[in-house]
């Protein structure tokens, strides 16, 4: 292989830098780019040349404030250095310097400049924030990462084809720091759903065609997983791996400790003899039903553990919304829902799996080896035989149960936080009427699990009464107990507004208003963990025409933009 002479030079000066023990040079001069991918726009690369560096330091400073980012390596030709963090149209001023393996320091002897470009103004494709509190110092330090979405003012099978495209086409994740200010957001065409941080500082997102992609912060996606019986069609991807034998891939992947991922997977069966309403269970027929699968599977695309919820809990057990066209409208003719599983994740204290079950107003925790249930966390309405035996028994004063909750969190003091969605606060069939939408609120309540006693006792919650300023979310939302502060992060997907009379829970009654016509948007707090809470963060994502809503399906807190912390 013939060598240019520009290479020699390089791997002489090499030699000599080493031999002599002088600092590293630059021999490339540092240019700053913008992100060569357009999905984050406010990202740049900056590329250089300086053979024998071992590290790099970034110094930023954009007319307010500035800060430093180090990498533990230097940029090369064809891999340079991601920077993300930096605010909308501002002009950054940027010092860039390198260490070789002595801890000497070299600066390059001139700054750059480089502008990020302003924010979207497309009412269509940019949701309306309004910052309503920030108290920076009694924040989290770090960055909140959001799953925005929009969606129609329209009930979902009233939807037209235009209608849909809007809300599938599209997705944004949004960075926002302490100040609660966009430092970093992704453009998505396809609809995302849950996310979460990984082990090696990218993302996971869940997208709602039954794919799952890993993206670095730059955009770039460097892992895409999906269900092999997907009702979408080709992937487009060749290097997506399938799952194989599964219908969907839904809601938000886990991280196992050994880099796997525990996900949901909804598949169809046809259940004889069940219900055909939510409201008289007399009618009976053979129904095509989506009940939920737990699966492990590895980055190869291998399952290698599962649990069908259909083989352990009672198919005719049902929750309000069983009948609500969610699996309809998404491409599952004629099937209705049963388990609606939307949140997994792995307790590695004891090997255990714990699942939420929306429609069953439980969280059921599973021994992974035996697939035995230990216990489950729910109302104790509709339970029968060997199952009413694993139900926790409530403790303490001014107890709520969960009802239609969503993704809950085991948090670092070993409690677990649930956003409870609130819906109905009843069973179907139980003998008791439904909470109507009027005197009901949505909120975060803590829980501390005595597994030896069978008990629970509600520690902390967000909101301890409904008040002008609650809100009604009932599907999605989460909320996280932060490392640092211990502090709160509630993210409430909808808000729709509370004690607004005459409306429905039934989406197939015309005769009311149902609550995805409602004028909504997301709202993200942050609360102490205190009682009574204090709110140090709120933005609310909320449209003053009323024309679209834009839903927060979920989020996460990073320490750093470039880490998992």
């Amino acid at each position: 292989m013939k060598l240019s002479f520009g290479a020699v030079l390089v791997g002489l000066l090499c030699m000599l830098s080493a031999c002599s023990g002088e600092k590293t040079s630059f021999l490339s001069d540092p240019e700053i780019i913008k992100n060569p991918n357009p999905r984050v726009p406010l990202a740049a690369v900056l590329n250089f040349d300086a053979p024998g560096a071992v590290k790099t330091k970034v110094t930023l400073f954009d007319g307010d404030r500035e800060w430093d980012i180090e990498f533990d390596k230097a940029a090369t030709s064809g891999a340079g250095l991601p920077i993300v963090g930096m605010k909308a149209d501002r002009t950054h001023q940027i010092t860039v310097s390198v260490f070789d393996d002595q801890g000497n320091q070299l600066e390059y002897e001139k700054s750059l400049t480089y502008k990020t470009p302003p924010l979207p103004v497309d009412r269509y494709s940019w949701p309306p924030m309004n910052i309503r509190k920030v108290v920076p110092e009694k924040r989290e330090k770090g960055f909140t990462i959001l799953s925005v979405r929009r969606t129609v003012l329209e009930r979902p099978q009233l939807r037209t084809k235009g209608q849909n495209q809007l809300m599938k086409e599209w997705g944004l994740l949004l960075g926002l720091d302490e100040a609660g200010e966009v430092v970093w957001y992704y453009e998505s065409d396809v609809r995302i759903s849950g996310i979460d941080k990984l082990a090696n500082g990218n993302i996971i997102c869940q997208l709602s065609d039954a794919q799952a992609i890993e993206i670095d912060m730059l955009g770039n996606v460097v892992g895409r997983w999906y269900a092999e019986k997907r009702p979408y069609g080709d992937i487009g991807d060749p290097n997506a791996v399938a799952i194989e034998g599964i219908q969907t891939l839904h809601h938000q992947p886990h991280e196992t400790v050994d880099g796997n991922f525990l996900s949901f997977s909804a598949n169809s069966r046809v259940i004889p003899n069940w219900y055909t309403n939510e409201y008289d269970p007399v009618p009976r027929k053979d129904q095509n039903v989506m009940g939920d699968t737990i699966i492990e599977f590895s980055k190869k695309g291998e399952i290698l553990w599962s649990w069908n919820a259909f083989n352990y809990l009672d198919v005719y057990q049902i929750g309000y919304e069983a009948f609500d066209p969610y699996w309809t409208t998404r491409g599952f003719k004629n099937t209705w829902d049963w388990s609606h599983g939307n949140g997994v994740t792995h307790d590695e204290r004891d090997d255990s799996v714990v699942a939420s079950f929306k429609l069953l107003d439980a969280i059921v925790k599973i021994d992974k080896k035996t697939k035995d249930i230990k216990w489950i966390f729910g109302d104790h309405g509709g339970w029968k035989g060997d199952l009413k035996g694993k139900l926790l028994n409530p403790v303490g004063d001014d107890f709520r149960w969960p009802y239609h909750h969503h993704n809950p969190r085991w948090t670092q003091a070993g409690t677990l936080l649930v956003f409870n969605n609130n819906r109905g606060q009843t069973k179907p069939f139980d003998g008791r009427p439904q909470v109507p939408y009027d005197k009901t609120y949505s909120y975060t309540a803590e829980y501390e699990i005595d597994e030896e006693k069978g008990t629970v006792r509600q520690v902390w919650v967000s909101e301890p009464s409904m008040s002008k300023d609650s809100c009604v979310s009932f599907a999605m939302s989460e909320a996280h107990r932060l490392p640092q502060t211990s502090n709160i992060l509630e993210v409430n997907a909808q808000c729709a507004p509370v004690g607004v009379e005459n409306t429905t829970w039934n989406p197939w009654d015309l005769t009311k208003e149902h609550i995805s016509e409602m004028p909504r948007g997301g709202r993200v707090r942050e609360y102490t963990h205190t009682t009574p809470a204090e709110i140090v963060f709120d933005v609310s994502f909320l449209d003053t025409f009323g024309v679209l809503g834009w839903e927060v399906y979920g989020g996460f807190h990073k320490k750093s933009l470039y880490s998992v912390k």
